[in-house]
């Protein structure tokens, strides 16, 4: 074999192993794990319609607007995600009074930020006997064995622990029947769901899941933001 036939065949490689790297970074993997079997599970117990959808490893790299392109998502006001918060102060240390919880999973748009103060506020006047001090909410150091779930993928269904879910107003003032995209406990996986029939669904599987106003109206002052 010539050198130059070798050379020519070194580069075809080369290229074709370009390709197959650009090809995996557009194309979500095909795989389908226990954790995703796991989640579709809870979703068909609590008879929630669902959909679970892979996306491909560059995604969190792309604006919230390419995003929403590659979903399909009506804007990115449809992209959600889920923050476990603590109550640092709390008289309690778990999850089982679920208006004075050590913890909750908290669901905001993408386009939005959480305002501290205002988890305070709601939470401290479904208390109105505690001391003020009685309540300091930041991000959950535990949220991993809590969930079971990495940074960045928690589903606010299927668990470890059964936390109270805080809904952001401004999303059940999203129009029934448009699906919404929430984390699906890995990283490339969401759960595509109608986000009123989430909520009817879960209260009805026996975990609470409140509605109020909890984030940043002045997207420019981030004082307060979590």
């Amino acid at each position: 074999m010539s050198v130059q036939l070798e050379e020519r065949q070194c580069l075809i490689l080369n290229k074709l192993k370009s390709l197959e790297e650009r090809l995996n970074n557009i194309t979500p993997p095909s795989i389908i794990t226990e954790n995703q079997k796991r989640i579709g599970k809870v979703c068909e117990e609590i008879g929630l319609e669902h959909e679970l959808v892979r996306v491909p490893s560059p995604y969190y790299t792309w604006s919230l607007e390419q995003r929403a392109s590659y979903l399909d998502a009506f804007s990115p006001e449809y992209l959600l995600k889920s923050i476990i918060l603590e109550n640092t102060e709390c008289t309690n240390t778990d999850t089982s009074i679920p208006t004075n919880s050590r913890y909750y999973c908290v669901i905001i748009q993408y386009t939005t930020k959480i305002q501290s103060h205002k988890i305070f506020k709601f939470i401290k006047n479904m208390n109105s006997n505690e001391s003020a001090k009685k309540f300091h909410f930041t991000l959950a150091q535990s949220a991993e064995s809590l969930t079971g779930f990495e940074y960045n993928a928690v589903c606010p269904i299927g668990t470890t622990v059964k936390i109270p879910i805080i809904i952001s107003k401004h999303i059940m003032d999203l129009p029934r029947g448009v699906p919404v995209f929430l984390g699906g406990g890995e990283v490339d996986l969401k759960l595509v769901v109608d986000i009123h029939s989430f909520k009817e669904k879960v209260e009805a599987s026996g975990n609470t899941v409140f509605v109020t106003d909890v984030i940043e109206s002045d997207t420019n002052n981030t004082e307060d933001d979590i």
